[in-house]
């Protein structure tokens, strides 16, 4: 992986992570070149969309953001992402804005259920 996490919206865009394609043009099994192994995952894009509205771009990118963090949550690597997500947008007629964004005090008011048990179970 190259020191950096899975790709998963590259597998879910593209059909394929970056590294294996890779790694299959690496392998001494495959005996085609780079054109052949492109044309074998082409049928299988789903590509990244061109040009979207505003709305339908933020959500685009939460999902791509969601399917992530449900990725590596649900898989055998080591987390690596996760918690509330904050999404903003710059526009050219209008300046830096929060579409989602989590209030300042989230990281202190934010109860773990596993830390509310200790402190409970400390106190009695």
């Amino acid at each position: 992986m190259r020191g950096r996490g899975p790709s998963l919206v590259s597998r879910i865009l593209y059909g394929i992570d970056p590294d294996l394609l890779d790694a299959i043009l690496a392998s001494p099994h495959w005996k085609g070149g780079p054109d052949d192994l492109i044309k074998l995952v082409q049928p299988f894009l789903l590509g990244q969309p061109p040009m979207l509205p505003l709305r339908d771009a933020i959500d685009w990118i939460y999902s791509c953001i969601q399917s992530t963090i449900k990725g590596v949550k649900f898989s055998p690597w080591a987390p690596m992402c996760g918690g509330p997500v904050e999404i903003a947008v710059v526009t050219s007629d209008r300046p830096f804005r929060w579409v989602r964004h989590k209030t300042l005090d989230a990281a202190v008011t934010r109860r773990d259920p596993q830390l509310w048990v200790f402190i409970q179970g400390s106190s009695a």
